[in-house]
């Protein structure tokens, strides 16, 4: 099942695609098995995983699994790439800001 699904330590699992995971197991194994009694299997490969302590219950449908083997590898995150220094023909290419001209200023009477 794990072939086929993503599971991690602590991710929830639905009892269903273990069910379709059983079933899919049997089939390859070209065992054919009725829905009802595939379902009866799963019933008793989780209650035992349950006794391990391997599935936590959620719900009825629902566990945790509690396999740390199984853990999400660490993501390793790369350094950040140093900042491109400035050219120095660029700032010189740039026009320097000119000086706002001077506006008169209204002077009143004295």
């Amino acid at each position: 099942m794990r072939g086929k699904f993503n599971l991690f330590h602590q991710s929830n699992v639905f009892f269903r695609d273990i069910h379709y995971g059983v079933m899919a197991y049997l089939e390859m194994k070209n065992l054919r098995t009725p829905y009802a009694k595939a379902e009866q299997l799963t019933r008793e490969i989780v209650a035992g995983l349950q006794k391990k302590g391997i599935f936590r219950t959620i719900d009825l449908q629902t566990f945790t699994l509690i396999y740390p083997e199984f853990k999400k590898p660490p993501v390793k995150v790369a350094p950040a790439a140093p900042a491109k220094p400035a050219v120095a023909s660029q700032a010189a290419a740039r026009p320097a800001p000119s000086a706002a001209p001077e506006t008169a200023s209204a002077v009143g009477p004295s």
